[in-house]
């Protein structure tokens, strides 16, 4: 069994200040956006025959988290769009594997997580516009 788990990260305020630079360059085009929000994913592919153990768990929402806060790793979506909202996901394609997935599969491998083959980040965005 291979199941792809998500783990989203709440956004910082380096997020909030990259998202305020990107409405205002979008609202040049679309003058109905009336916000963005961002949070980065990480996709997790994952090998083992059961689901993360518990202690698997609290390793990989460790290792995708900040040090400096808390609770900022969630398995839900901190983006929650509304029916005039637009959700937007970015990444790479996903039979092609990027370096940055190997860097974060060798940490994985590292802290005990064998069962993670891959891993790629993406960015999603949440565009308000006027009804």
């Amino acid at each position: 069994m291979s199941s792809v788990l998500h783990f989203y990260v709440r956004p910082s305020g380096h997020e909030r200040a990259a998202s305020e630079y990107i409405q205002r360059k979008l609202q040049r085009e679309l003058p109905e956006l009336q916000g963005v929000k961002t949070e980065q994913c990480y996709n997790v592919n994952w090998t083992a025959e059961s689901f993360p153990s518990n202690k698997e768990m609290k390793k990989l929402t460790w290792l995708f988290g900040c040090p400096l806060l808390l609770d900022d790793v969630a398995q839900e979506s901190w983006l929650r769009p509304g029916p005039t909202d637009l959700l937007l996901e970015v990444g790479p394609r996903l039979n092609f594997s990027t370096p940055t997935s190997s860097n974060i599969v060798s940490v994985c491998q590292a802290a005990g997580l064998g069962a993670v083959d891959r891993v790629e980040p993406t960015r999603r965005y949440l565009l308000s516009v006027w009804p």
